[in-house]
């Protein structure tokens, strides 16, 4: 009864915080912007960027999917891909992108449940590894807040700290046995054992990262590009900089898909420079945000096809 309420809170934050964001600007801003004037090159170069992100998500997924020895067709992970980000743009219920890329391959992979949860918890890490790279090597371009890189600077080796032991439980067999001899995480142990990977793959693992950074690296340019389409004088460094914070916060479970939250972050952080403005903040935070979501409506679009054809 309490999940109806919750997603409504989180459609209202959205909603409340697009209109809080509007507020901000100025009337006469607002209207004196012609979306005409957008350029249409940058702005295709914002949809093949975040085209490309979904290539990448699905490409280190299935290199996540090759440490658990599984051996999934990239095709079937693409075509899940866009089921997925369907899914996570459009839709507000219990099922999830992840929920509908465990669905769809355990078809294929039916007694290996464990195997792709594990893969889907590394993809999950991997693209939090992504944005944090991202954010350790442009942080100091300068579009940040010196006190937020102060804060962030404190909590990312916390955070990394926390990611390689997480990964040392997954992927090494030496302390999974260390682990489940400690006293009162035996139960822990075995409950996890499904998603343990069995042998030493780490060559996989690293290849995951690898495209993880790539990826991430593409949807914060699709924002770039976005920002350039409108006539903001964003640099690529400043973008990927700012971004992986960006993504952190809006990624928390308070409104839908980040709508509002993300508007406000990048204008309250963007929108102070003098060759962006936050109405040109506002429309490449919104631009760069479709030019991820329109692929998950070509994913939709596929789906509804996909179904016709192999499913009544």
């Amino acid at each position: 009864m309490l999940r109806p309420l919750f997603h409504l809170m989180r459609f209202l934050c959205a909603v409340g915080s697009l209109c809080w964001v509007v507020q901000r600007l100025r009337v006469e801003e607002i209207m004196s912007f012609r979306w005409l004037s957008v350029d249409l090159r940058w702005l295709l170069l914002a949809f093949i960027l975040g085209g490309i992100s979904l290539l990448g998500w699905a490409g280190r997924w299935w290199w996540f999917l090759w440490v658990y020895g599984l051996r999934a067709r990239f095709g079937e992970l693409l075509r899940l891909t866009l089921f997925a980000d369907f899914f996570n743009l459009y839709f507000i219920g219990p099922l999830g992108a992840n929920g509908v890329r465990l669905f769809g391959l355990k078809s294929s992979f039916p007694e290996q449940r464990g195997a792709i949860v594990g893969s889907l918890l590394l993809d999950y890490v991997g693209g939090l590894f992504g944005g944090m790279a991202l954010y350790w090597a442009f942080s100091r371009s300068g579009a940040l807040p010196v006190s937020i890189v102060t804060v962030a600077d404190k909590a990312v080796p916390l955070v990394v700290v926390v990611i390689v032991l997480g990964f040392g439980v997954i992927m090494e067999p030496a302390l999974q046995r260390i682990i489940a001899r400690i006293p009162g995480l035996l139960r822990l142990s075995t409950w996890l054992s499904p998603v343990y990977a069995a042998t030493f793959r780490h060559p996989w693992l690293f290849s995951g990262f690898a495209v993880s950074v790539l990826s991430t690296a593409c949807t914060f340019a699709a924002f770039w590009a976005a920002a350039r389409a409108v006539g903001a004088l964003v640099s690529l460094p400043q973008m990927f900089g700012l971004m992986p914070a960006v993504d952190l916060v809006a990624s928390l479970p308070v409104s839908i898909n980040g709508l509002g939250v993300r508007e406000n972050l990048i204008v309250e952080w963007l929108g102070g420079q003098s060759d962006c403005g936050p109405l040109r903040a506002l429309a490449a935070s919104l631009l760069g945000f479709a030019a991820i979501g329109i692929w998950g409506l070509i994913g939709g679009i596929w789906m509804l096809v996909w179904r016709r054809r192999t499913h009544p």
